[in-house]
């Protein structure tokens, strides 16, 4: 089963599921990858060490595959913000999306919504959203989706422990991402993005160029990784007058 170019690992293995009936989970298990649920940064490292059996077994070209777990620029920069900038694992646990995207026909999740210096949906032109409205959680944190069966515009966690329910059993959420309202994106902010992930480009396609800044010349990676800092803080700074304006 192919993948499509930019598609999220964990959404794949989900569609794969659907085709057969099987929670992510349980392919991977007959598959003698993995045993039990993992983290996601864990999961990539299983899946790296085992594409020829994947590729085998479930049909998928190994070039789709090898590309899902190789990444893009933007992600590269991504993990060194995070790793030295927000003091946590360069992978990022959950993923914003697009309820446009969700809605289109040929359904299937996008590894840059995973991407926490893209925060806007350039296709839709509007800000990508965090959280579920049916369980309040990011979509794909921790590793319940691994034991869950859903179509790509559902939620793939599980509801909040429920004490009064039998056998406190957390039950899918499955709730349909794809029915909740837009919030249009600034064009300053679209572009701002888009500049980020033309700049991830260059850099790794010229790593030793150097760059004007001010009266002096840097890395071109020091200045991608000065950009990133800004838009994030700039951004969210945005973001959070926004909402209180809203709330008052």
């Amino acid at each position: 089963m192919r993948s499509h170019r930019g598609e999220y690992l964990p959404g794949w293995l989900m569609r794969v599921g659907l085709r057969y009936q099987l929670s992510p989970l349980q392919i991977l298990r007959q598959l003698a990858v993995v045993q039990r649920p993992v983290a996601y940064h864990r999961l990539l490292d299983y899946v790296s060490g085992h594409q020829r059996r994947i590729v085998a077994y479930l049909g998928v070209p190994a070039d789709d595959l090898f590309a899902a777990l190789q990444g893009t620029p933007i992600d590269a920069a991504a993990a060194r913000y995070l790793a030295y900038h927000c003091r946590t694992r360069p992978e990022p646990a959950g993923s914003r999306y697009c309820p446009r995207c969700l809605a289109e026909p040929d359904t299937w999740w996008r590894a840059d919504w995973a991407n926490p210096l893209l925060p806007i949906c350039l296709r839709h032109q509007e800000y990508l959203h965090a959280e579920c409205l049916g369980c309040g959680r990011m979509p794909w944190t921790a590793a319940t989706w691994m034991g869950t069966l859903a179509a790509p515009w559902q939620c793939p966690q599980r509801r909040p422990l429920d004490p009064t329910g039998p056998g406190y059993v957390r039950l899918p959420c499955r709730h349909d991402l794809r029915d909740v309202p837009a919030l249009a994106a600034p064009e300053k902010w679209r572009t701002a993005q888009q500049d980020l992930i033309e700049l991830a480009d260059l850099a790794d396609r010229r790593p030793n160029r150097q760059l004007r800044y001010g009266t002096t010349e840097i890395p071109i990676i020091e200045a991608l990784d000065q950009l990133c800092q800004r838009f994030v803080h700039t951004l969210g700074h945005s973001l959070e007058t926004k909402e209180q304006s809203e709330a008052l």
